[in-house]
């Protein structure tokens, strides 16, 4: 019985320790996955930052396009600045561009509403620039809102019409839309409900030339005509004036809108500085240069905007017509946001068109200090019409218009400097432009689609006296005299695009 009782014993030992080694050789259970969750709460595409209450999309495109007369910008189009050499060595047939954007779009609730950041960069390359050439890598948007603030660089709170959205040709239409390239802005937007806000706030200034006419000159320097900051500089032959851009540096910037079922409506006004520094590089009259020459009274330049949408689904699901109103005294850059960049002109053959940009001129002949800035009055209206045939094939029609003019002092002052080309007499600054095109679009799939736009492009030049200019040798445009009249072109452009994440 002790002999059975010990072996007992001996194999309840050997299964417990038999059952502690297996034990130990099982393998630790595993922490649960943390698995990305949906965040509905913004809209789709939007997850959960693991870990955080934090919302994200990560979205962006892939484009190319090709254009037909790009100029020398696919941008601006083949009548901005050096563009407007219409000649084939310096100007091309075609243009490709290839654009890829990546964005980031967080959102979080917090106790002051929801806070929100935005990141676009991406890179863009138009042959153009040269194979040799890399592509610039940029970021056109970086902002951050919360409480109805928004900071950093976004959309201006001046524009309304969307060029972008019915036009691959947009940056040739004469409108408000900052589009890809964005604005600074630090800006509130109150909500009263009902669909009804209103922004104000500070933006990155638009503001174009204010230019030394204080030295006559008898020669018409166009070349000099493309120099952003300094547009009327080559009004004044030899003699060019101080760029000015770098007074002021930002804008008061307001609106107040109506968002409904039936469309959204708008109203936008802008004001800022538009005086300048010091004006000339060199002494006048005895006057040395710099700060001896003084500068007139200060001069503040405003523009205001009006802008409607009307939803049509009576004619069709998805149409829409929309247009904007723009009127400006001093603040020219509120006109046109892409081709107001430089000198519009077009050259063929020995005929030239033109037309310069300025927010102002200083008009005082002697040079002295009593002289005043004759700010620049315009206008501009862009619209377009949407139309789907279907759900996946769709049309718009739009055009723009801009007229540029100078009052009596202004153009007596410019003119003065012509009399190489018979004096003020017959001698009219002012010039106007208008666009019209069509882009049609097929939605392959809903992130997928191509489509082609063709536009039209006519300049009502501005003109001197004898209607003939003194242009120096610009690019392969030789040295001469050359005939001022109106001027029109067409470019189109054929587009594939495919969104990664809307």
């Amino acid at each position: 019985m002790k002999m059975v009782k010990s072996a007992f014993l001996a194999s309840a030992a050997g299964l417990v320790a038999m059952s502690g080694a297996q034990a130990a050789d099982l393998p630790v259970k595993a922490k649960p996955v943390e698995y990305v969750k949906v965040c509905s709460l913004y809209g789709a595409g939007f997850y959960y930052i693991p870990g955080t209450d934090i919302c994200m999309k990560v979205g962006g495109y892939i484009r190319w396009q090709e254009t037909f007369n790009p100029g020398s910008s696919i941008s601006g189009g083949p009548m901005l600045g050096t563009g407007g050499r219409n000649t084939r060595v310096d100007s091309q047939d075609y243009a490709q561009r290839t654009r890829a954007i990546a964005t980031f779009d967080t959102r979080q609730q917090t106790a002051y509403g929801t806070l929100r950041t935005y990141l676009l960069l991406g890179f863009s390359q138009d042959s153009t620039v040269g194979p040799s050439t890399s592509p610039a890598v940029y970021m056109t948007r970086g902002f951050v809102q919360i409480a109805g603030f928004t900071f950093g660089k976004a959309t201006s709170f001046f524009d309304f019409v969307s060029t972008a959205a019915v036009a691959y040709n947009a940056g040739m239409l004469h409108s408000s839309d900052t589009g890809d390239a964005g604005q600074m802005v630090a800006s509130y937007t109150a909500q009263f409900g009902n669909g009804v806000s209103a922004t104000i706030g500070a933006e990155q200034t638009r503001r174009r030339g204010t230019v030394n006419l204080s030295v006559s000159a008898t020669q018409f320097d166009l070349a000099t005509l493309a120099t952003n900051c300094n547009d009327l500089g080559g009004l004044q032959g030899v003699v060019t004036s101080n760029a000015t851009c770098n007074v002021g540096g930002q804008d008061i910037v307001a609106n107040i809108r109506l968002d409904q079922a039936w469309g959204s409506a708008q109203l936008s006004a802008a004001a800022g500085d538009r005086s300048a520094g010091y004006y000339s590089a060199g002494a006048v009259g005895g006057i040395p240069a710099g700060e001896g020459q003084g500068h007139p009274g200060n001069k503040w330049g405003y523009a205001a905007s009006a802008g409607l949408r009307i939803n049509t689904p009576m004619i069709g699901p998805g149409d829409y017509f929309q247009v904007q109103g723009i009127y400006s005294v001093g603040a020219t850059g509120y006109l046109s946001q892409t081709p107001g960049g430089a000198a519009q002109n077009l050259w063929t053959g020995n005929k030239i068109g033109y037309g310069f940009w300025s927010d102002g001129v200083y008009t005082n002949p002697a040079g002295l200090t009593a002289g005043s800035i004759e700010l620049t009055t315009g206008w501009s209206v862009v619209g377009s019409y949407e139309h789907f045939w279907t759900p996946s094939l769709r049309t718009s029609v739009y055009g723009s218009y801009v007229s540029i003019e100078h009052n009596d002092t202004a153009k007596t002052a410019i003119c003065a400097t012509q009399t190489a080309f018979g004096g003020a007499a017959g001698c009219n600054p002012n010039w106007s432009q208008w666009n019209v095109g069509s882009r049609s679009q097929w939605n392959i799939t809903k992130d997928l689609y191509v489509g082609v736009d063709v536009i039209y492009m006519k300049l009502n030049s501005a003109s001197t006296a004898t209607g003939l200019v003194a242009a120096p040798a610009s690019g392969a445009k030789p040295a001469g005299t050359y005939t001022i009249t109106d001027q029109d072109a067409v470019a189109a452009t054929w587009r594939i695009h495919r969104d990664i994440v809307p």
